[in-house]
């Protein structure tokens, strides 16, 4: 066992890798009395296409699969629902799948050993059928209509359909109603056995906790006893080029109370050099929070002036690429960007400001650290975009300084971006 400090917060993290691959991490919280799990896999939506060593075949499975996955894996086979069991146990339970991971979770206050059991055992015990292959379907397509109903969940997934050419970026983490259909109890066994995987999953557990009983306690789980280390599949890299695929687009829906804009940069994360990708991060996110900000100059400017009503800001490192989006409640969606634009070029950035961010930043993270849940989210996050635990993260912000991010500020460009513009009326199409 490995023991690691969190840099700055008064906080540690154990760590241990079994024989199997399984990545164990704990972190044991002083004066609280929950607790907080997480058991995922490096396995998201945008994986459809895979070398599986295990079967020596590639293998190229339905969009939305990782999603359905998610939602099968409740189903048991010896009838015991997930949901019953942690409610009768004290404990919330909840799964989720994004375009890279899915987790599964559960909170409490009591029966640790138990609920920690019971959710490595359900996980590791995929049940389908034909027949309840088939009965989830049209659950998952009520879901994908519901949501296409939500003008932001609408108009995020648009702006990533605008964005991208060919990266499974561009596809719903749902699916289609079409995908989903052509899903097969075959679709499921395959991704399940290359995917979740313990030699490309992790578990996760934080609060008031024991480190060597949670070690010993999923040492001894015998669903984990049985599973021997498999290889990784191979992922197919997508060829992605940097241009977007539409520049404009305006969309009229029934449903849009306030008009929205969405607009986002594509930019070509090479050209920032050899940065490692978690600072890089940092100092995107600190320039557009001093420049666009809920307590910058331009946002109070524009709400002045009745240019809009809200704004928030987005960053994502996928692949090669840096994407940056601000999405806005605006009646003047072409002028605002516009403006956004001239005061990314005119507006000077001060070491004060720099300095500022930087203390509300440690302060965040020294705050969040007395969170079981956000704490353990944070770390969940390191792994998935970042390939490790980013321990020293204080560390990071402090040696932050404004001539770096003046020359990383030289870097980003406005000439590859998408405009998107939701306004009410009849849908379009």
């Amino acid at each position: 066992m490995k023991k690691i400090d969190l840099v700055g917060i008064d906080q540690e993290l154990y760590f241990e890798k079994l024989d199997n691959g399984l990545e164990i991490y704990v972190v044991p919280f002083k004066n609280k009395s929950n607790y907080f799990v997480s058991y995922f896999t490096k396995f998201g939506s945008l994986i459809l296409k895979f070398f599986s060593e295990e079967e020596k075949m590639e293998i190229e499975v339905p969009q939305g699969i990782a999603h359905f996955l998610e939602h099968k894996m409740f189903e048991q086979k010896d009838g015991i629902d997930p949901f019953t069991f942690f409610a009768q146990s004290g404990a919330n339970c909840n799964a989720s799948t994004s375009y890279k991971v899915t987790r599964y979770y559960f909170s409490g206050t009591d029966n640790f050993k138990e609920n920690l059991n019971f959710l490595i055992d359900y996980v590791n015990s995929p049940y389908f059928t034909d027949e309840n292959v088939e009965k989830e379907k049209g659950i998952i397509c009520e879901e994908i209509n519901m949501l296409q109903d939500n003008p932001e969940w609408f108009a995020e997934e648009e702006m990533q359909r605008m964005l991208y050419n060919s990266h499974p970026f561009r596809i719903p983490i749902a699916g289609t109603c079409e995908t989903v259909r052509s899903i097969t109890k075959e679709d499921l066994y395959h991704t399940y056995n290359a995917f979740y995987n313990p030699n490309n999953m992790c578990l996760m557990v934080g609060g008031d906790v024991d480190v060597s009983e949670v070690i010993d306690i999923i040492k001894n789980n015998q669903s984990l006893k049985d599973i021997p280390k498999r290889k990784i599949p191979k992922i197919k890299k997508f060829d992605e080029p940097l241009k977007v695929l539409k520049e404009h687009e305006q969309i009229h829906l029934e449903n849009v109370t306030t008009n929205k804009l969405g607009y986002a940069l594509k930019l070509d994360l090479n050209s920032f050099g050899e940065e490692d990708n978690f600072e890089l991060s940092l100092y995107i996110g600190m320039i557009l929070n001093i420049l666009y900000g809920s307590t910058s100059l331009f946002k109070y400017q524009m709400m002045e002036k009745g240019m809009l009503t809200s704004l928030y800001l987005e960053r994502m490192l996928v692949d090669d690429f840096l994407i940056i989006e601000f999405w806005a409640e605006t009646d003047c969606a072409e002028q605002l960007v516009d403006e956004m634009k001239k005061h990314f070029e005119t507006y000077q950035i001060t070491e004060e400001e720099v300095e500022r961010c930087k203390k509300v930043w440690i302060s965040s993270e020294v705050m969040m650290s007395d969170d079981v849940e956000a704490t353990i989210s944070s770390l969940i996050n390191d792994i998935v975009e970042y390939g490790s635990i980013k321990y020293n993260r204080i560390d990071y912000i402090k040696k932050m300084n404004l001539d770096k991010l003046l020359k990383l500020k030289k870097i980003i460009n406005f000439n590859n971006s998408c405009t998107l513009i939701l306004k009410n009326g009849e849908k379009d199409g």
